[in-house]
């Protein structure tokens, strides 16, 4: 109890002595994100707070009831607070773009992050792996909310720009057409790398924090305004009938896609073409090799049920591969992005990226902040995507 008492005071010093401190920080060191610079990692000036927080709130419910009243009740609109371990979603968090290295080129309509490094980040923290998933969960609301400033609503191109959207581009392999286009208008679709099947391989208990710590944050994300007003829809891919899954964690993610969807619905209703949604996709439990798998196990049975015949397949092509794929209903990423320093897919959307640009970055998941995205989003801007063809 005396080392209770003593996380609790210093608590109680610490925020009340935080805006003292803030009041005299340089304006670099006011930044609510993390982010990893070329040799120094910087932690946002809360994380040490909310891992005493997150110590607390397990071995005593008065201890809980303080951490919330005095961290994560603050009105600090710099950052979004861990509550119970796990993020707590802040409608006042607002991304900052940095006006020096500002996106001039093509956005990518599709954009894809392997989120990882959250382990590796609490290792350097010297903090347990809960508070390195924490963390991360913090990253992807975060950087979902920046992605939203590249929304035509909320981003001014510069004058000198390309127009909003450009002509289609016809690319042709060996077996067939497709069809993309190149889109400067905004980012409209997002996935993230959540659990992969190799996933399982992990402990029981990191496996239970990442889906409590899912579950919460779906129960929390419902009543933002993004959800409830219908800028955002949440798309589920993997399978999600593994009965190793937490039915809780099921629920909350099932009906937080659901309302989603529906205050996506009205919203379209209202605004139709210019509705602006940016559909976030969670793959949970997903690994593309068995999601290949179970689609051509799809086309074998309407081969062998008489829907289709071989040479209709040798027709079709590919597509009758696509369509029955669990991503069918979104476009084929344009940028991947994989934190942590790591150089592979890892099972992760293996069909869909045949012609995705891949970007790979040594800052870990929880240090990937706006900054970082912008770097990104530069570089992209800058390829020149040919899908097997030439510009001339």
């Amino acid at each position: 109890m005396n080392r209770l008492h003593s996380c609790i005071l210093l608590i109680e010093v610490a925020s009340l002595l935080m805006p003292l401190i803030t009041s005299f920080a340089p304006p670099s060191l006011m930044i609510g994100p993390l982010h990893t610079s070329k040799s120094t990692s910087r932690i946002r000036r809360c994380s040490l707070l909310q891992a005493y927080g997150t110590n607390l709130i397990h071995t005593n419910d008065i201890a809980n009831r303080h951490f919330n009243d005095t961290i994560c009740n603050s009105k600090d609109d710099e950052s979004s607070q861990l509550l119970n371990g796990f993020t707590t979603i802040e409608n006042t968090h607002e991304a900052t773009i940095h006006t020096n290295n500002v996106p001039t080129g093509e956005l990518p309509r599709h954009i894809a992050f392997i989120c990882d490094g959250n382990s590796r980040w609490s290792k350097r923290q010297s903090l347990p792996k809960s508070m390195g998933h924490a963390a991360g969960a913090d990253r992807v609301i975060n950087v979902i909310k920046a992605l939203q400033r590249y929304q035509p609503d909320d981003f001014d191109y510069p004058e000198s720009s390309s127009s909003l959207s450009q002509s289609i581009t016809e690319h042709t392999n060996t077996e067939t057409t497709s069809t993309t286009q190149l889109h400067r208008k905004g980012i409209e679709y997002c996935t993230l790398y959540a659990f992969s099947t190799e996933n399982w391989a992990r402990s029981p208990e990191e496996i239970n924090t990442i889906f409590k710590l899912m579950e919460r944050i779906a129960i929390q994300y419902r009543s933002h305004e993004s959800v409830q007003s219908g800028k955002i829809q949440i798309d589920l891919l993997g399978n999600l009938e593994d009965e190793r899954i937490p039915p809780s964690a099921k629920r909350e993610l099932q009906r937080l896609q659901s309302e989603s969807r529906d205050a996506c619905d009205k919203r379209r209703e209202k605004f139709g073409n210019s509705a602006n949604i940016l559909t976030i996709c969670l793959a949970i439990n997903y690994g593309a090799r068995a999601d290949i798998l179970q689609a051509a196990q799809k086309l074998a049975q309407a081969i062998a049920s008489g829907e289709l015949t071989p040479n209709d397949v040798a027709v079709m092509g590919e597509s009758e591969i696509s369509k029955r794929l669990c991503t069918a209903h979104i476009p084929d990423p344009d940028l991947i992005i994989r934190t942590s320093g790591e150089t592979r897919l890892s099972n992760f959307l293996l069909w869909d990226a045949a012609y995705a640009e891949l970007y790979f970055t040594d800052l870990l998941w929880p240090d990937f902040d706006e900054e970082a995205l912008e770097e990104a989003l530069v570089w992209y801007g800058k390829r020149k995507r040919r899908f097997g063809g030439r510009n001339e």
